[in-house]
């Protein structure tokens, strides 16, 4: 799978579990190129959500922007989040003893572990 298709399934994954958590999703952003990525609203306030993703072994990290982000998006007037996916091939398991993971690719399932929301301004440096 290609780091397009990646970050696709990264956000659908996060967009899912927003809509189950009532929140209302006003857009989606697919572009590696592009932050952010969803932009939502909860208790009637519009949020934003920068989302990164790894493929196992390796670990979702934040943007290395995210301070630029944040200070970007806090001059319009939002707060916002950042949120990393990991992937792991369905046959990966997520096995805690291997340093090398099973390619990722289409026709296979995904496994995702999601990390917690994090406020960008938490991340800035």
């Amino acid at each position: 799978m290609s780091d397009s298709e990646v970050l696709r399934a990264a956000v659908n994954v996060i967009a899912n579990k927003l809509g189950q958590e009532d929140k209302q999703i006003l857009q989606v952003s697919y572009d590696l190129a592009s932050t952010p990525h969803i932009w939502f609203k909860s208790f009637d306030v519009v949020r934003y959500l920068v989302v990164t993703f790894a493929r196992y072994p390796k670990r979702a990290e934040p943007p290395k922007k995210a301070s630029l982000i944040h200070q970007q998006m806090s001059a319009e007037g939002f707060d916002g989040y950042w949120i990393g996916v990991t992937f792991a091939n369905e046959y990966e398991a997520f096995d805690p003893e291997s340093d090398e993971g099973l390619a990722l690719m289409r026709g296979f399932g995904l496994l995702s572990q999601t990390r917690a929301m994090i406020p960008m301004s938490d991340l800035e440096q």
